[in-house]
């Protein structure tokens, strides 16, 4: 896959927009395009700004590592913006810590948020760290990151493009990113026709349970003959959760 095809449409992303994450990863459960246990990325990478809601993106994936005892290597850093620069938007940095120090650097702060903006960047996702917290919150960049640092320390970019490793999941350049507060999920564009359906049966079922759990009629029994229903009249109808 070439990093400026194929593209979210601007339905693609209204409609994310508008979903958490777990009905994202739930409705992708229904359309059986892939095991339940891959698709995304691990809780140690948390959201810094839940309040900005939902992130949704193209992934351009990025290697970053400490240079120990020398000056650190600058053809990976502009070799990360030509690439973000001609790609079609909204993108998702994706920043693989692989320095021997992940909790004591940071890979992205204001300049580097600022900078990916202008090119067409939506947030940061990193297993490493960053920093400049509340001057990136301000401008509406989505931070997801296992820490944060106050200093860069001297990291350099070793591979732009490559696929990256995120607690657990595989990134490549050109997948699809939602992640909130929740977490993040890799949306497969198998998925995304299928996706707004998928998604109206998820809400139909959990507010069908929700009004069953929440009712003076509620008891146990009931409410395993109610699941058990959905699962005959539907394979799609899941444990809730």
């Amino acid at each position: 896959m070439t990093p400026d095809t194929p593209t979210l449409t601007t339905a693609d992303l209204d409609f994310l927009s508008g979903v958490d994450s777990p009905t994202v990863a739930n409705a992708i459960e229904r359309l059986d395009l892939r095991d339940r246990s891959t698709g995304y990325v691990g809780g140690r990478i948390r959201c810094g700004f839940p309040e900005l809601g939902p992130m949704v993106g193209r992934a351009l994936t990025v290697t970053v590592s400490d240079a120990l005892g020398r000056p650190a290597r600058q053809e990976g850093y502009w070799d990360l913006w030509e690439r973000l620069e001609g790609m079609t938007g909204p993108v998702v940095i994706v920043m693989k810590d692989a320095s021997t120090t992940p909790s004591r650097v940071a890979y992205a702060g204001e300049i580097m948020a600022t900078l990916a903006q202008r090119l067409g960047a939506v947030g940061f996702v990193t297993d490493g760290a960053l920093r400049d917290v509340d001057e990136v919150r301000a401008k509406g960049i989505h931070y997801f990151s296992r820490y944060t640092v106050a200093s860069h320390a001297n990291f350099e970019l070793t591979r732009v493009g490559d696929p990256v490793r995120l607690d657990g999941e595989t990134v490549a350049t050109g997948d699809v990113l939602h992640g909130d507060v929740n977490g993040l999920v890799v949306v497969p564009w198998a998925a995304l026709p299928g996706l707004p359906a998928a998604v109206a049966r998820v809400r139909e079922g959990e507010a069908r349970d929700l009004a069953y759990l929440e009712s003076p009629d509620f008891t146990l029994a009931g409410y395993r003959r109610l699941r058990t229903y959905g699962a005959a009249a539907g394979p799609a109808h899941e444990p809730g959760v």
